[in-house]
């Protein structure tokens, strides 16, 4: 009865053992991102408002004002003269209406090993969530014909975990644009493939010999997306790869392309509000 006892009360100091590093690794996960979302909360309240349209006045009998002239052409400004006085690794604002994305997104091109921000704010701060980040071997103004940008797919459905939902068609529907801020200029990013690739596949691709070559690879990539977009791309167009990992097989990958469109100065944009970002938290993988 005694080594029964023993054996008992062994197990029980198991579990409980088992139960305490378990509780404690769900809590540092869970504060970490709780510790993410409060960071990205406060740089969009220090550097991101909203346009607010000027009010002309009222339209004459028989004018009407067409729509696209009331809507700022980018959905936020972004204050960059101050966000790069304290984190001059950064190369633009991404942000995606209705979801959870609006995020900085940083570059360091002597990041040889794309480390920099994997797992760092743009402060240094560890955290499981790091920074969205170009991939050194591009140009970080977006000059280049692609632009790779790596992004984690969080549990909490944070950083870039969303744009895996991009391989339903009801949801690139509802989704068929995001928007980038740089220093230099306002893009739309027009959507146009989505879909599953290897790690170390065809789609990160960074140079071109050739605009056949070039061609060729926007036929295969829009080829391969799993929602049709009707988006016409060609050799003219830059575009952008965002990248997270998926977990159909094992370095899977879930990229989605679009292209860069230039926006025009918003000429009524003349004051600004707080933008207050999007919070959705979803159950994903990471």
């Amino acid at each position: 009865k005694k080594s029964v006892k023993i054996i008992l009360v062994a197990v029980c100091c198991v579990f409980l053992a088992v139960f305490l590093v378990s509780g404690f690794k769900v809590y540092s996960i869970l504060h970490e991102y709780k510790v993410a979302e409060n960071m990205y909360s406060d740089l969009n309240d220090k550097f991101v408002t909203t346009p607010t349209l000027r009010d002309e006045g009222p339209v004459k009998d028989g004018e009407t004002k067409p729509e696209e002239e009331k809507k700022p052409n980018s959905p936020i400004n972004v204050d960059f003269d101050l966000l790069l006085q304290q984190w001059p690794d950064v190369k633009g604002w991404l942000y995606s209406e209705g979801t959870v994305i609006n995020y900085p997104i940083a570059q360091d091109p002597n990041d040889t090993d794309n480390e920099k921000y994997l797992y760092n704010f743009l402060d240094g701060t560890y955290n499981g969530s790091g920074t969205l980040f170009i991939d050194y071997r591009c140009a970080g103004d977006f000059s280049g014909e692609t632009t790779i940008i790596y992004g984690h797919h969080m549990n909490d459905g944070s950083m870039l975990a969303s744009i895996c939902k991009y391989a339903e068609q009801d949801y690139y529907n509802e989704h068929p644009v995001m928007y980038l801020n740089t220093p230099g200029q306002n893009y739309r990013l027009d959507i146009f493939s989505a879909y599953i690739t290897d790690a170390d596949g065809s789609t990160y691709t960074f140079s071109f010999n050739d605009r056949a070559s070039y061609e060729s690879y926007l036929d295969s990539v829009t080829r391969w997306s799993y929602v049709d977009t009707g988006v016409e791309v060609t050799a003219d167009d830059k575009i952008v790869i965002f990248s997270t990992c998926t977990y159909e097989y094992e370095n899977a990958r879930f990229v989605l392309l679009a292209k860069l469109v230039p926006l025009e100065p918003d000429a009524d944009a003349v004051s600004a509000q707080h933008f207050l970002p999007s919070r959705l938290f979803l159950t994903e993988n990471k």
